[in-house]
């Protein structure tokens, strides 16, 4: 959990297009972590302002083992029409937060989780 929950995707929006701007070597991936209680279109509204190189992939964090593929499906639908705003035609999944703070048996049901997310949302 949080120390705080993000209002929105703002400060993220800010700082990956702050880090866009000024890193002068490529950015293969970002990350953006979703929160398992934001499936609402306020929280991704400021994605449609995320200017990233055509070279970095977008990944959002929205695999929570709590609410699976439902919830995931969820998110994403949400955040597919802001992303879209932003010139996203795609973008890749996975946890808000990692692997490692997790008991390790639950490591190979979150892979299959997000290979089930996958094959029923057509998202890399």
């Amino acid at each position: 959990k949080h120390f705080v929950e993000p209002a929105d995707a703002g400060n993220l929006v800010a700082m990956a297009n702050v880090l866009a701007a000024a890193v002068t070597r490529p950015i293969n991936w970002l990350h953006l972590p979703v929160p398992i209680e934001r499936d609402d279109a306020a929280y991704f509204a400021p994605l449609t302002g995320l200017a990233l190189h055509p070279e970095t992939k977008l990944f959002l964090g929205l695999v929570h083992h709590e609410d699976g593929v439902e919830g995931a499906q969820r998110r994403i639908a949400t955040a597919q029409p802001a992303l879209a705003a932003a010139g996203f035609s795609e973008f890749g999944i996975g946890t808000e937060c990692g692997f490692g703070r997790g008991p390790a048996d639950r490591t190979a049901p979150l892979l299959q989780l997000h290979r089930e997310i996958i094959a029923a949302s057509h998202v890399g």
